[in-house]
């Protein structure tokens, strides 16, 4: 039903214009995976290894006036592994986004429909690598903003997100979010301001049911250091107010503390290089929400024409939001790789990726390695104007 919703919207917006003048295109991506993982299941006792086999063809499709532009793009996520096949999945995804703009304003709309594992969300979610549940995830988000003055401008946003799960392991939920927020450009190369968010977060399980509210209020900032080096990002304070209700008893009560989503990036012109603070509160698919302190570092350099590397690791820190010290786990990735581009839509990447997973409850440590090629290839499509 979402996914007829959301065609049915696109195609009446597409319409509207359909008598001006417009560019028109219709692309594709697949990028084919074969990889290597000794520990799939991130397990510290019976690892198990296995081949896996992942391709997601892709089509995206696009069509743009002079202030408005229409975007979808669908298809689906294919893995195979080659000693579970009780992993093997075929997932179906659609997205659509538009946008609109005039003088003064911008609207946007973006909508999707998305089958996942819970396997690939586990790394910001529960961690729980071994349970084999398909979320299935509809949203859809506007958003507008509006120019006062040639300095400042206003901004409002929404969000309605429902996730379902296959088992019982994990609970259904959805999320309403409303935030705004106010900008002030104070030099071609500062601009800052607030905003305030408010998320209702809404889950029924087996065993656990719970209805939390989650508040934001921060100060924003972008600020352009250096012709190489810029920082964004914003700081401020949250508070959560939490019920969890079981078939015995109703449990409410709140948390409070900083909040904050800090990024500097450096582009050269052979290098770029980023790290991203953040602290923040999460929902998690158990019905629980759970405060989370994360560090990303990236790194790519070209070292010729054809050939770069990169770096990308993080590590993060999970624990209850409502029961301090409870549940904590610690997570660590780490990922670099080469890549060559034979020609403008086709190329090769080469990688390596270690996870380290510790938990408090139940105490493990576990760890996995696994390696990595991929094909990369954009197809060019068809383009037209009118």
């Amino acid at each position: 039903m979402m996914k007829k919703i959301f065609l049915t919207i696109a195609l009446q917006c597409l319409t509207l214009h359909i008598a001006q003048a417009a560019e028109w295109s219709l692309t594709s991506t697949l990028n084919p995976t074969s990889k290597y993982d000794d520990n799939v299941f991130l397990s510290d006792t019976n690892k198990q290894d296995s081949y896996q086999f992942q391709i997601k063809p892709t089509l995206v499709g696009k069509y743009a006036l002079e202030n408005v532009e229409y975007s979808v793009n669908l298809g689906y996520a294919i893995d195979r592994y080659l000693s579970l096949s009780y992993l093997d999945r075929e997932n179906p995804f659609i997205n659509f986004n538009t946008s609109h703009q005039n003088e003064r304003s911008t609207w946007g709309l973006s909508a999707g429909y998305v089958q996942d594992s819970t396997r690939n969300d586990a790394e910001l979610d529960t961690g729980d690598f071994r349970t084999e549940s398909t979320i299935t995830t509809r949203s859809i988000s506007p958003s507008y903003s509006y120019k006062l003055t040639e300095r400042d401008s206003l901004s409002i946003s929404g969000g309605y997100t429902e996730k379902t799960y296959s088992t019982d392991d994990f609970s259904d939920n959805e999320s309403v979010s409303l935030s705004t927020g106010w900008q002030h450009q104070f030099s071609e190369r500062l601009s800052s301001g607030f905003n305030f968010s408010a998320t209702n977060y809404q889950s029924e399980g087996t065993a656990l049911s719970s209805d939390n509210d989650i508040y934001n209020l921060g100060a924003t900032l972008n600020y352009q250091v250096t012709e190489l080096w810029s920082l964004s990002g914003q700081l401020g304070m949250s508070k959560l107010n939490g019920e969890q209700t079981t078939s015995e008893l109703k449990d409410e009560s709140t948390s409070s503390g900083t909040s904050y989503n800090v990024t500097a990036n450096r582009m050269g012109e052979l290098d770029n290089f980023s790290i991203t603070l953040f602290r923040g509160l999460t929902p998690s698919s158990t019905g629980e929400v759970n405060e989370q302190d994360r560090i990303s570092v990236s790194y790519s350099r070209k070292l010729t024409e054809t050939i770069s590397a990169s770096l990308n690791t993080s590590y993060q820190q999970t624990s209850s939001a409502l029961q301090d010290g409870t549940n904590e786990r610690k997570y660590l990735n780490f990922s670099p790789s080469i890549k060559w581009q034979f020609e403008r839509n086709l190329g090769l990447s080469l990688g390596y990726n270690y996870r380290q997973q510790k938990r408090s409850n139940p105490s493990t440590d576990a760890t996995s390695n696994a390696v990595f090629v991929t094909l990369l290839y954009d197809w060019d499509g068809l383009r037209a104007s009118r």
